[in-house]
C-alpha cells in the first residue's frame, strides 16, 4: 500500500468514553445548572439511549453533511432525551451540556496505540489521512495528542457535504492524499459505512467490534498490512 487512511471514531479515538461525568458536571455548571454524580451518570445513560435508539439513529442519517445540520438534530434528540429530566430546569440547556461534551475534540481520547502507530506510518514514509463522518473540526484532538502536523489530510463530513458509504466521500480522501484508490489501504470499525470504501477500489481493513476502555486498539496490525 501506498497510503493509508483511517476512521476517526471508533478507530484512532474511543467513541464510548467521551462522556464522562466529571466532564459534563462541568458543561453544565458553566451553564448554571448543578448536576450530582448520580444525575450527571443518568443524564449520560438517557442522552446515549436516546441517539442510539432504532428512532434516533434513523434521524441522525445524513447529519453529518453539515455542522448546522448536525449540532440541530443531536440537540433536538438529546433535549428530548433532557425532557422532565430535573424539574423546573430548561431541557435545551441540559442538551446543550451534552452536545458540548461530545462535539468537543479535547474530550475525545484517543487508543493507546493510536500516536505510536501513525508515528511509525509517517517515520515509514507511509502518507495518512482521516476520513469521518463528524459534524465538527476534529483537528485539535490531533494536535492535542501531537501529530495532527503528521496527518496527510482530513476529509470531514461536514466540510465536504458527503458522507460515508457514498463513494464521492473516498475518492475526495484519496484526492486529498493524492494517492490512487487501488494503492490506499482504509482502516475502520463499521461494515456498513467503512465498507463503503471497497466499492471504489480499497482495501479494507476492519478492526473488531469488541474493544476494552484503555486498551490497545489493534493499529500495529495496520503497519504491517501497509508495509510499514
Amino acid at each position: 500500500m501506498d497510503a493509508i487512511l483511517f476512521d476517526f471514531a471508533g478507530t484512532l479515538f474511543d467513541d464510548a468514553a467521551v462522556l464522562t461525568v466529571t466532564g459534563l458536571r462541568a458543561a453544565a455548571r458553566v451553564r448554571g445548572v448543578a448536576l450530582d454524580h448520580e444525575q450527571a451518570a443518568r443524564l449520560i445513560e438517557v442522552s446515549l439511549a436516546t441517539v442510539d435508539s432504532p428512532e434516533g439513529r434513523a434521524r441522525r442519517d445524513g447529519c453529518d453533511r453539515s455542522a448546522a445540520r448536525h449540532r440541530a438534530v443531536w440537540t433536538e434528540l438529546l433535549t428530548a432525551a433532557a425532557t422532565g429530566f430535573l424539574p423546573g430546569q430548561e431541557p435545551g440547556t441540559l442538551a446543550d451540556a451534552v452536545y458540548a461534551c461530545l462535539s468537543d475534540p479535547l474530550c475525545w481520547r484517543p487508543y493507546p496505540d493510536t500516536a505510536p502507530v501513525l508515528t511509525a506510518a509517517h517515520r515509514a514514509g507511509i502518507p495518512f489521512g482521516v476520513v469521518s463522518n463528524i459534524g465538527w473540526d476534529i483537528r485539535p484532538a490531533f494536535a492535542a495528542l501531537g501529530v495532527a502536523d503528521l496527518v496527510g489530510g482530513f476529509t470531514l463530513s461536514c466540510e465536504k457535504g458527503l458522507v460515508k458509504p457514498e463513494p464521492a466521500m473516498f475518492e475526495a480522501a484519496c484526492a486529498d492524499l493524492g494517492v490512487p484508490a487501488g494503492r490506499t489501504l482504509f482502516v475502520g470499525d463499521d461494515p456498513a459505512t467503512d465498507g463503503g470504501a471497497a466499492a471504489v477500489g480499497l482495501p479494507v481493513y476492519l478492526l473488531p467490534d469488541h474493544r476494552v476502555a484503555d486498551e490497545p486498539r489493534g493499529l500495529a496490525a495496520v503497519l504491517a498490512i501497509a508495509g510499514g
